[in-house]
């Protein structure tokens, strides 16, 4: 009796699994658009660093969609700083993957008080989707290591605002 209770109740959830194939009257299409970032980023280290704020600009390009929401996003920008000692500017290069609420990627950015620059690999993950995201970017330093004009860890949140959506056939 029970191997066969348990055999119905196998065959119950084979069965229900196939409604995820049937189309609904919901088209999840995929999408793509061009946007701009805008951006906040909170620039945090140990106790005895200072914090800095960094405005974070950028434009980009995205294709998101499909049933439980996933694409790309790559695109070029820049963070200034805020409350930096100097005047600081950071022009990057940046990808991003979603998947349902995940945001994970990797940026390549070179800061620079036009005296001195570094060059920072960020690796990020966090949540978020075509329109925003908030994440936690840890900084790898690549050259210039002594030149420190934020701190090694930021966290960050940034909203797109779509210029061109389509909608892909």
């Amino acid at each position: 009796m029970k191997n066969i209770l348990t055999l119905l109740f196998l065959i119950c959830c084979i069965i229900s699994s196939f409604s995820q194939a049937k189309k609904n009257s919901r088209d999840y299409g995929y999408f793509k658009s061009l946007n701009i970032n805008a951006g906040y980023n909170y620039s945090f280290g140990d106790a005895t660093d200072k914090d800095f704020h960094l405005l974070d600009l950028g434009v980009n390009k995205s294709v998101y969609g499909g049933r439980h929401g996933g694409g790309y996003q790559y695109g070029v920008g820049t963070e200034i700083g805020l409350n930096t000692n100097d005047f600081i500017i950071g022009p990057k290069i940046s990808g991003t993957l979603y998947y349902q609420f995940l945001a994970f990627g990797a940026e390549l950015i070179s800061y620079t008080n036009f005296d001195n620059w570094t060059v920072r690999f960020v690796p990020f993950i966090g949540i978020g989707g075509e329109k925003f995201k908030l994440t936690i970017n840890p900084q790898v330093i690549l050259s210039n290591k002594n030149f420190k004009p934020v701190n090694s860890a930021i966290l960050n949140f940034s909203i797109n605002f779509s210029l061109n959506r389509k909608k892909m056939k």
